[in-house]
């Protein structure tokens, strides 16, 4: 039962990437595929700790990492859309020497 689980979770978490390098040119397309990425390793996590019997413990953890990310993510894209008006990738040089 769990191995399908784990199947299910790698299979879903190879999904998120293609719809990371599909959508790579919103910036908010690609911070949805991030937290989708994120919520298959937390599942992933899950079932490992589940199959193992240790302390739920590493999940609450990870979880606030992720809500930090989330966070961090959206503000920069609010940042973003009130200086260029837009959420294009193609229009933001992130190569500023």
């Amino acid at each position: 039962m769990l191995d399908h689980m784990f199947n299910l979770s790698l299979l879903m978490f190879i999904q998120s990437l293609m719809m990371f390098s599909y959508f790579y040119k919103h910036i908010l397309l690609t911070l949805v595929s991030l937290e989708f990425m994120m919520l298959n390793l937390l599942f992933n996590i899950y079932i490992s700790l589940l199959s193992t019997n240790l302390n739920m413990f590493f999940m609450s953890l990870f979880l606030t990492i992720m809500i930090c990310e989330s966070i961090l993510g959206m503000s920069l894209l609010i940042y973003l859309v009130r200086y260029n008006g837009n959420d294009y990738l193609k229009t933001l040089n992130l190569i500023k020497w």
